[in-house]
């Protein structure tokens, strides 16, 4: 697919001229790699010869039609990358792999820890090949400790994290209620966005050490890290962290949805009272302190939604602004993409896809004013830089990657 004068001329980033390798599936890492290929690196994504990343065959699909150039997810996780096959268990693919790496500043590796080991990619070994090398490594528990060859993924660490424990969102049901893993892969998204930051820093530390630095990521701490309060909470109080609201807040039905609100404070309960039109009920001796007011939240609640029925979230929400209540529409995912925010930043664009199609979806979390945000080439189709990449930067011959096709090397 040849890229348009618009991709050709794309702005280049301010990662420019850094050189990635990516020797990883699924979410987490690709996630990492797409967050460098963006900001301007040249990021070479490895996959399967024949069968390629798993995510190729993971919907929704373009136009509801399955292939593996049409993934939505594929496609979003790797814009900007060049991407190769090769099967690095062999002794071609590992030989063309080392290749690669001797002009790298990072790789990136997602997988099992045994695959890591059988195939030398340990930093231990790399190092020794390539001592400025920043080896960024993101497994679901990290490369110590004793769940170090366990497998994991979006449900384990939703779950291990304790942010499964939180959910429903309706933190006054029982305490036997099950918990539920949180919608989507933000487990894998939040890791991936760490490995990112990690990468960076691992790169600065370069820069100061003067050699290179191994990055260990595990998908289940970022996650966790999440969890700051109830873990102070345990850690000063030996609170174990009840799923009921501490902080006196909910979620709320109104005339056209659905709000949330936090009144915890004696100063944000008063300006609750006076937006409410100070109701009679409120006047009631165990509204005057917080942990009277704790014990009569169902009550609480009741009353606030039978005003709220009148007005609709973004009346409440102007209302509560206005008195400083910390107060919020719950918007559903039509009203986010339609935000008048949203739309003015120019946060979703057509994204081109690897098929050829275009859809809409998210830019970049961040703006830069001089090197700003750019598609410069669409997801790769599987194996579509592989005589770009082994034959004009390598000097493979011609022959010898049909060759290598042929045997299931590339």
């Amino acid at each position: 697919m040849a890229e348009s004068a618009e991709q050709q001329n794309a702005a280049p980033g301010p990662l420019l001229g850094l050189r990635v390798i990516e020797r990883a599936t699924g979410v987490s890492v690709p996630y990492c790699g797409k967050l460098l290929a963006d900001l301007g690196a040249e990021v070479i994504k490895i996959e399967q010869p024949g069968t390629g990343d798993p995510a190729r065959r993971v919907g929704p699909f373009y136009h509801d039609q399955p292939g593996p150039d049409s993934s939505l997810l594929f496609n979003y996780l790797n814009t900007n990358k060049l991407g190769v096959t090769l099967d690095v268990a062999t002794q071609l693919g590992a030989e063309l792999l080392g290749r690669l790496l001797q002009d790298a500043d990072v790789l990136l590796f997602g997988g099992e820890l045994r695959e890591m080991e059988a195939q030398g990619l340990g930093y231990a070994r790399l190092r020794e090949r390539y001592p400025r090398l920043v080896g960024v490594y993101v497994t679901p528990f990290g490369l110590t400790g004793p769940y170090r060859d366990r497998w994991g993924g979006e449900l384990v660490s939703a779950h291990m994290s304790a942010l499964g424990y939180l959910t429903p969102g309706d933190k006054d049901l029982p305490q036997d209620m099950p918990p539920l893993k949180p919608g989507g892969r933000q487990a894998l998204f939040v890791a991936g966005q760490t490995a990112a930051t990690a990468t960076l820093h691992g790169l600065f530390a370069r820069e100061a050490a003067g050699q290179g630095q191994c990055v260990d990521v595990s998908e289940l701490e970022p996650l966790t890290s999440f969890q700051f309060m109830n873990m102070a909470r345990w850690v000063y109080a030996g609170d174990p962290g009840a799923r009921s609201n501490r902080e006196f807040g909910r979620m709320l039905k109104c005339k056209d949805g659905a709000f949330a609100m936090l009144v915890g404070q004696d100063h944000m309960w008063a300006a609750l009272v006076d937006m409410l039109g100070h109701p009679d009920w409120a006047d009631n001796p165990d509204y005057q302190t917080r942990a009277g007011r704790s014990l009569r939240q169902q009550e609480t609640w009741r009353h606030i939604e039978e005003w709220a029925a009148g007005y609709t979230k973004e009346e409440i929400y102007r209302m509560g602004q206005a008195r400083r209540i910390p107060v919020f529409p719950e918007n559903t995912i039509a009203e986010a993409v339609d935000s008048a925010q949203v739309r003015s930043r120019g946060f979703l664009q057509e994204i081109p896809l690897a098929c050829g199609g275009a859809a809409p979806g998210p830019s970049a979390p961040y703006q830069f004013a001089e090197t700003p945000w750019s598609i410069r080439r669409p997801a790769p189709r599987l194996g579509q830089h592989n005589q770009e990449v082994f034959c004009g930067r390598l000097g493979l011959p011609q022959a010898e990657l049909a060759a290598a096709f042929e045997a299931g090397v590339v």
